[in-house]
């Protein structure tokens, strides 16, 4: 029984162990202005509002205040790989 919880703990650190290092990567700008991102771990979509769209460094914050406050879904991060 020993066995078979450390083999699960071990199959865990592995799937964790590859699943890339949560990074904000635009995918889409408007001209200067970063429009759309995704997390390099779980690809989860942020998108910024048009009211922020007009000034780059808004757009920015946005989209770092977003990335910051989210958590990875472990099955999506996994399933990406």
């Amino acid at each position: 029984m020993l066995l078979l919880e450390f083999l699960k703990n071990a199959v865990e650190v592995a799937k964790f162990s590859l699943v890339p290092k949560r990074n904000l990567k635009v995918t889409k700008w408007l001209s200067t202005t970063p429009a759309v991102a995704i997390c390099a771990s779980c690809n989860r979509e942020f998108r910024v509002p048009m009211t922020s769209l007009s000034r780059a460094t808004d757009a920015q914050e946005y989209l770092q205040e977003q990335f910051d406050r989210h958590k990875c879904d472990p099955e999506k991060a996994s399933d990406s790989l």
